[in-house]
């Protein structure tokens, strides 16, 4: 009998034996429908849920006030870990940064929601290594000598471990899709700089993009990440920091999200193909089989001119333009 684990049952008003599932709780909270995952205790003779620990019903209030977060777009305590790991600081420190009171972040990590208005400072915190440093010259005055320092050695490794642009942008979207395979990546890639003309008139990537069998592709991401072959990309150094935007404007951020929002939402084969149909790539494949190895460079102008005359600068234009690719 020692080693049953009983808890109180409400309905039965006994201790009683019970079960811990994992389930998806779906219910309102604050005007909103949520759902969440939560590993609740069943009672096994009525099946009514118990609480089979002193935190337990903590717990579930965290999972619920989580969730409610993401729905509507707050950031979560993930994220905010994700700062305080990214940049090597503590919860303190990470309010002075901000230009908060010293206990916030304290106060986020026992239930309270942060208002939209700080929720955005975290998010481009986050994101946006340069606003962050600049918050810190900005609030240096609250920060310890030490702290000081600690955060400005922090920030230089970033920078220096942040790469090239393109890296950067194939950092940013292998993060924010969770999963994604080479050949995706690649063409997402290809994507982003062509639909950057149609929104900003600039060029993203000045790497080569070269006219492959299998559509355009940058070699030399090719080479870093084919040892994933068809599997998503999953090289240890992602989704647990952030990204280092240093090389990004926030409208090239912006360029991106909208290519993920809408190329990112379709098959490897699916963007493939849709690269085949585009005019930069076709006139490259000029002379070649459909299988055969070429190494042309596509031209720049030509893709401007493709993506400008196609208005593929909105999640509305872009989209109809996919399903008319699919269809064709």
């Amino acid at each position: 009998m020692e080693n049953l684990k009983l808890a109180y049952c409400n309905k039965c008003e006994d201790l009683v034996e019970y079960d811990v599932r994992e389930e998806y709780i779906k219910e309102n909270f604050k005007g909103e429908i949520i759902k969440y995952k939560f590993k609740v205790g069943r009672c096994r003779y009525c099946n009514s849920e118990v609480a089979v620990d002193i935190d337990y019903n903590c717990r579930k209030s965290k999972e619920k006030i989580e969730a409610y977060k993401r729905k509507i777009g707050l950031i979560d305590l993930n994220q905010i870990s994700e700062i305080l790991e990214k940049y090597n600081i503590g919860k303190e420190t990470l309010a002075d940064v901000a230009g908060f009171g010293k206990v916030t972040i304290k106060r986020y990590y026992d239930g309270f929601i942060p208002s939209r208005e700080y929720s955005e400072v975290l998010f481009k915190i986050l994101n946006d290594e340069q606003y962050f440093i600049g918050l810190v010259e900005e609030h240096k005055n609250k920060l310890k000598d030490i702290a000081y320092r600690k955060v400005i050695s922090q920030y230089d490794r970033l920078i220096k471990m942040g790469g090239s642009k393109i890296d950067q942008i194939a950092n940013y979207i292998v993060t924010h899709m969770g999963e994604v395979t080479p050949l995706a990546l690649e063409k997402l890639l290809s994507f982003s700089n062509g639909v950057n003309y149609a929104v900003n008139g600039e060029q993203l990537i000045f790497e080569d993009n070269q006219a492959w069998a299998h559509g355009p592709v940058y070699p030399q991401m090719y080479n870093k990440y084919k040892k994933f072959g068809y599997k998503p990309i999953d090289d240890g150094i992602y989704s647990t920091h952030g990204c280092v935007l240093s090389k990004l404007t926030d409208s090239e951020i912006s360029v991106i999200d909208l290519v993920i929002n809408t190329f990112g939402l379709f098959s490897p084969k699916t963007l493939e193909n849709i690269s085949h149909s585009q005019e930069p790539w076709r006139e490259k494949r000029i002379g070649y089989k459909d299988d055969e190895a070429g190494q042309e460079v596509i031209d720049q102008d030509s893709i401007k001119a493709f993506y400008i005359k196609n208005n593929l600068n909105s999640q509305e234009n872009i989209m109809k333009y996919i399903m008319e690719c699919i269809s064709s």
